[in-house]
């Protein structure tokens, strides 16, 4: 007997978010027969959620952990960022910068989210999402040749709360496009369709080139998943074990060069 996550697909029907993401649609190429608005709304439920976890963990979550850090370094008020910014002071550009930059960031790491979540576990799987976020971004956030690490202290806070970023990220992300998919993946005219689809991408234009290149990179790969060979190919068990994992070396690698920056720090 079908489960009720599969019977809910085999209708047609997206996946119950409250039963957590299903195991048989969990990437947006393996549909059959092939649907370019649902794989889009699928992306675009990811890009909505990557821009609303990025603002709050990225934007508002990098602000809140600068500010913690000028507390913690008295010694250290009036000194000068890596950013050019003046320790203590809060200014609205400086805010604005943050929140734009963690919302692109996120944006880029919802469509990323879509995309790989047919390799993520699923159980637990924004932590390990965010685990993986941490890997890919962990020695941007945490450089040893970062002068704000020699300013501000104690160096340990600044490392663990910029580590818990993308897992917060990773976190906000897995619930909050469950939750948008059915929205836009809903079977509705050709019209709303694609004026709906439009607004979820519209947020992509603050991305500038990064954007268009990721637009171009969309559309290339919905043409080539509509191709029958690239269809079996893809849904096939050998894709999963190679998916996994390249995954789990990037994790591993990923995870122990963050370490490895952060015990430089604080050696």
């Amino acid at each position: 007997m079908a489960k009720p996550q599969e019977e809910r697909l085999q209708a047609g029907r997206p996946p119950d978010p409250a039963r957590g993401p299903a195991t048989v649609d969990r990437d947006p190429l393996r549909i059959e027969p092939p649907s370019v608005p649902r794989a889009l709304g699928v992306l675009v439920s990811g890009n909505l959620a990557g821009l609303i976890a990025g603002l709050v963990a990225g934007g508002m979550g990098s602000r809140l952990a600068m500010r913690i850090l000028a507390l913690t370094s008295p010694d250290a008020q009036g000194d000068i960022t890596e950013a050019g910014e003046v320790v203590g002071q809060i200014t609205l550009e400086g805010t604005l910068f943050l929140l734009a930059a963690g919302a692109v960031l996120g944006m880029g790491g919802g469509l990323a989210y879509v995309v790989l979540r047919r390799w993520l576990p699923s159980r637990g799987t924004g932590l390990v999402f965010g685990l993986l976020m941490l890997a890919i971004s962990g020695r941007l956030l945490v450089n040893p040749n970062n002068v704000d690490f020699e300013i501000l202290d104690p160096a340990w806070l600044g490392i663990t709360m910029f580590a818990l970023l993308p897992i917060l990220f990773g976190l906000l992300i897995v619930p909050l496009q469950a939750r948008l998919e059915p929205i836009f993946t809903k079977p509705r005219s050709g019209l709303m369709t694609t004026l709906i689809l439009a607004a979820g991408l519209a947020p992509l234009a603050i991305g500038g080139p990064i954007a268009l290149i990721i637009v171009i990179l969309v559309a290339v790969g919905l043409l080539v998943a509509r191709s029958d060979g690239v269809r079996e190919a893809w849904d096939t068990a050998t894709v999963d074990i190679y998916g996994r994992a390249v995954l789990g070396a990037t994790g591993i690698f990923g995870l122990g060069f963050f370490a490895w920056g952060g015990l430089e720090i604080l050696a």
